[in-house]
């Protein structure tokens, strides 16, 4: 008796503890998302561009990078039942996108983290969902570097400069070729990932056909990603017109793909600006004297409502949609309902 009273006293301090790791989780994200705010305001005004907010556009670019979330959700969701898991989308939506917010912390094994701790539940296996995530991310850089690569092809033109199409193209080695079918379960096998669970012997069951059907999802994601730095342009006061589209999509393709790549810079802060004000200040030359500023602040406005928006995103799917195990409560309280 009294050892079944310390187990459960035991029980009780281990719940305790984790929810209290989890409300620390949750403010050091805050924190750290606080501090890029902070920094990020703090070079739209040390920058030599007259800032014009139009918000309008703003509210346009915040609500097309709000829809194209669900884009690579959709292919997570897809990848994961392709590994025999049997998730429901709802879940995995929730988890995919409060996910992004672990990004903001140094590492990102956080977005893995949060993602497979909110999906965990019924019909879910945890080695075989954190190998979906990073099937999910490398998917989601491979078509982004592809995506690069076509564009850079007409930039290199433009600007004769080879570095982006060369740059490109090693960027989808790195992260392309670990994508394919034969080299995804071959990796999966060589770092003996198969020693945790049986449930990844399910790997062999990705095929050709998983690959073919992220392409199209990922393109709109990056297509509407491209649409929305376009629409920041507008919002930060620049009469920008359509032809500039397709260098705004090679800026946010190409800047987020390295960022990626550069796993020591939470949300790719620093790396994404960067390429983003290479990329963008010869485009911007027409629309105003300050290009380079320009290419700059519209770098921080983004980042600044990308992080509104999925601070929103995340709080609203989180409230509003069950998790997995709320779910399992519920269905076992159904049950017994109906037995009584």
């Amino acid at each position: 008796m009294q050892e079944n009273t310390q187990k459960s006293t035991k029980k009780i301090w281990l719940k305790r503890f984790f929810m209290l790791a989890q409300y620390a989780l949750v403010a050091v994200i805050l924190w750290m998302i606080w501090g890029k705010l902070g920094r990020a305001w703090d070079q739209i005004l040390s920058a030599d561009y007259k800032l014009q907010l139009d918000w309008t556009w703003l509210a346009i670019g915040g609500v097309v990078y709000a829809l194209s979330l669900p884009f690579p959700a959709t292919y997570w969701f897809y990848a994961l039942q392709h590994l025999g898991q049997k998730p429901k989308y709802a879940a995995t939506l929730r988890a995919h996108i409060v996910g992004h917010l672990g990004k903001y912390i140094p590492g990102k094994i956080f977005v893995v983290l949060i993602r497979s701790g909110l999906l965990k539940g019924p019909g879910m296996d945890t080695t075989v969902c954190v190998l979906s995530i990073f099937l999910e991310g490398l998917m989601q850089m491979a078509v982004g570097a592809l995506v690069v690569a076509g564009l850079a092809v007409g930039w290199s033109f433009q600007a004769e400069d080879q570095n982006l199409l060369l740059g490109s193209l090693l960027l989808f080695a790195m992260v392309g070729l670990p994508i394919l079918p034969p080299f995804f379960k071959r990796g999966v096998k060589i770092i003996g990932v198969k020693k945790f669970s049986s449930e990844v012997q399910k790997v062999d069951q990705l095929s050709w056909k998983t690959f073919l059907f992220g392409v199209p999802l990922m393109l709109g994601y990056w297509f509407l990603l491209g649409i929305s730095l376009w629409c920041v342009l507008r919002g930060i006061g620049l009469s920008v017109s359509l032809a500039v589209l397709p260098v705004a999509l090679l800026a946010i393709t190409a800047s987020m793909v390295a960022g990626f790549v550069i796993v020591v810079s939470p949300g790719g802060m620093g790396v994404r600006e960067a390429i983003i004000c290479m990329i963008l200040t010869t485009s911007l030359t027409a629309f105003t004297d300050t290009p380079e500023a320009a290419a700059a602040v519209s770098a921080c406005v983004l980042r600044i409502l990308w992080i509104i928006v999925e601070l929103i995103c995340a709080g609203t799917v989180y409230t509003l949609l069950a998790s997995p195990n709320k779910d399992a409560v519920a269905e076992s309280n159904g049950n017994n309902g109906d037995i009584l």
